[in-house]
């Protein structure tokens, strides 16, 4: 497999902050009050939900998870730009690591927007994982509209 460092660097990276994030949820699980705030408006909790809410989001990061690496499996299934026989392998290959990248940073956003709803029902900082999670979002908008553009101008 040609993305396998790659994808073993960012699989390691994601397996160490989700046990991280379990570890730290179950730790911290009777220091959460019974009802956490589940949305803001201007920093303003105004929606609350039981704490088991916390759960939710570790689900769906690992459900997004498998279902984007059924994509990997089959990148010819995508969409492209400027496809050709002559090119259809960089590009398969291109948008599979671009995949990789986007399963592992979805999968993390998730979990430290999580991470971030866990700080502060029990009151602790939550700036750091809040600004990591707004960062991983932004790269996973801006590396498809890369690719496009890089799709977009190649030759016949």
């Amino acid at each position: 497999m040609k993305h396998k460092g790659f994808k073993t660097i960012l699989l390691i990276i994601s397996i160490v902050i989700f046990g991280y994030h379990i570890f730290n949820l179950i730790s911290l699980w009777s220091s959460i009050p019974d009802r956490i705030a589940i949305h803001f408006t201007n920093d303003t909790p105004d929606n609350w939900g039981p704490k088991y809410a916390l759960l939710i989001m570790p689900i769906i990061s690992l459900l997004a998870w498998f279902l984007i690496g059924l994509l990997i499996k089959n990148p010819e299934k995508l969409n492209y730009v400027n496809l050709t026989e002559a090119n259809k392998e960089i590009q398969y290959s291109r948008a599979t690591k671009l995949l990789i990248l986007i399963q592992h940073l979805s999968f993390l956003v998730f979990i430290f927007a999580n991470e971030v709803f866990l700080n502060f029902s029990i009151g602790t900082n939550y700036s750091l994982p809040f600004i990591i999670s707004l960062t991983l979002s932004a790269i996973c908008l801006i590396a498809p509209i890369y690719l496009l553009i890089w799709a977009a101008t190649l030759k016949y």
